[in-house]
């Protein structure tokens, strides 16, 4: 599948009335539809339990070390699988959700209640997190990440833009214009200035992928992006604070290697300790408090130093999985939006991930997002099985009509009952008397026959009709007066044509 066929069947998809899902009046899904949902679904599970796994490897010393987690092993491991679950039960009830209801006053609640969370976060009632973020809203024991939602709902608000558009509603309308401002740009800006930057890189990446597989030159896009990045890296080069010293310290770590590149040095030395193969799951020594965030930011750094080369890619080629899955159901998709919904929610994992992994291994900033489904983070893990929700929903309501094998397959049977075997018999060519019979039907010299036919088992039918064998054979005597059961002839007797085979005993 390429990323022009997905274009192209994006830009052919608006205004596609819904036609008969393949197999569905009979409970049979197509595997061009399957497939893609199975992996989809399967690999998200299998990451979770595996960031699970991994949380619980990498937070146990530190739990068990402090006073602050009472000094419980499992403290971050009890509190991540509470959050994985309410996470699944969300994803599982909004994959059998109408996609298609979001277009509506849906969006516009979830919009009004992102909103007024992220303009609490700049207040004073949020807590003020590491580094002078304010990111995050204390709600007792816990914190709530208002961006992790807020992404969400603008890359659904994003597509509505772009389906309105291709229905034939001006770019330059007051409210298309009023939607881009109001729920687009407004929230990046609240998200912006949080600081939150690695969110708000992650949502607009996302929305120039929307464009591009909508149909909007590429040229244009190669353009406005490569404006946008060099503007946003400006302002924070030359605004100074941390942002500043994050682009500082990814051009060369070891300058400040107990300072300000101290995080990405300790997570260079994971990942150069783990090897090919890894020093073993559970044995990490980076996690004993060398490694700052170790079971959240630099997760990737534990997975490569404990499983080593094959772990560390092992975890990407699942994610490049999940990503062919879900561009695959967005390709598959009916409309448009759904096609935009299954897209940008996949590429909006995938970027998130590789900003994290560019991140650990020092080729890029860091951004401060976490691997999904792997690190550490309420919000985090709950806001990707959202996702996982969305892109299900596309995938369970897709409708795609039925091809040739399809139809023939789904007409299929193991078994057929006693009354259709039995209104199906048919002999293929009326049997030849065999030689006995002939010869005990044949005139005698005084023109009648030497003895009378024995009974055959046969009804024969006038006009042309077809011979039944009955369940009974055909009992018939040769010359010494044997009775015999004469079978019929042969298959080979029977293809012979214009001659008559008989065989004497």
């Amino acid at each position: 599948m390429s990323t022009s066929s997905l274009g192209l069947g994006m830009r052919r998809a608006s205004g596609v009335a819904r036609i008969r899902q393949a197999g569905s009046e009979r409970g049979v899904t197509p595997a061009r539809i399957m497939v893609p949902r199975v992996v989809f679904a399967v690999v998200s599970l299998a990451l979770v339990l595996f960031g699970l796994l991994m949380i619980f490897s990498s937070s146990s010393i530190m739990g068990l070390t402090s006073e602050n987690y009472g000094h419980d092993p499992t403290f971050f491991l009890v509190r991540q699988a509470m959050f994985a679950g309410i996470g699944i039960v969300a994803a599982v009830a909004l994959s059998f959700f109408d996609y298609r209801r979001l277009r509506g006053v849906l969006l516009f609640i979830a919009w009004f209640a992102t909103f007024a969370l992220l303009l609490i976060v700049l207040t004073t009632v949020a807590g003020r997190g590491a580094y002078g973020a304010t990111r995050w809203i204390a709600i007792g024991p816990f914190t709530l990440q208002p961006s992790e939602f807020a992404k969400i709902v603008i890359l659904l608000i994003g597509a509505n833009v772009i389906v309105r558009y291709y229905d034939g509603v001006p770019l330059f309308d007051r409210r298309t214009l009023a939607i881009i401002a109001g729920g687009i740009v407004l929230p990046l800006l609240l998200i912006f200035v949080q600081p939150d930057k690695g969110t708000t890189g992650v949502v607009i990446l996302s929305l120039v992928v929307m464009l591009y597989l909508s149909g909007v030159p590429g040229l244009w896009i190669v353009l406005g992006s490569a404006a946008l990045l060099v503007l946003v890296l400006v302002v924070a080069f030359f605004g100074g604070g941390y942002a500043r010293a994050r682009i500082e310290t990814v051009m060369d770590p070891f300058a400040d290697e107990y300072g300000n590149g101290y995080q990405i040095a300790q997570g260079l030395y994971a990942l150069g300790s783990g090897g090919f193969g890894g020093v073993g799951l559970g044995l990490s020594r980076q996690k004993y408090n060398y490694l700052p965030m170790a079971h959240n930011d630099f997760i990737f750094a534990i997975v490569g130093e404990e499983l080593g080369f094959v772990g560390a890619v092992g975890l990407l080629l699942a994610f490049a999985a999940l990503l062919w899955a879900g561009l695959k159901i967005a390709e598959q998709a009916e409309d448009l939006f759904g096609k935009l919904i299954a897209a940008g929610c996949t590429t909006m994992i995938f970027v998130q991930l590789m900003l994290n992994v560019c991140g650990v291994i020092a080729i890029f900033p860091l951004s401060g997002k976490p691997v999904p489904f792997i690190s550490y983070g309420g919000s985090s893990v709950i806001s990707s099985l959202l996702i996982v929700g969305l892109v299900m929903s596309v995938s369970m309501h897709t409708t795609l009509p039925e091809t040739t094998h399809e139809q023939r397959r789904s007409r299929m049977r193991v078994a057929e009952s006693a009354r259709e075997e039995r209104s199906r018999e048919a002999v293929i060519v009326t049997p030849r008397p065999t030689a006995n019979v002939l010869a005990s039907s044949r005139p005698s010299r005084s023109g009648t026959s030497s003895r009378p036919p024995a009974r055959t088992g046969l009804r024969l039918v006038q006009g042309g009709a077809t011979n039944v064998t009955a369940a009974r054979g055909r009992v018939t005597k040769d010359a010494n007066g044997r009775s015999r059961l004469d079978l019929g002839p042969t298959a080979a007797e029977r293809l012979r044509s214009g001659r008559e085979t008989t065989r004497r005993r």
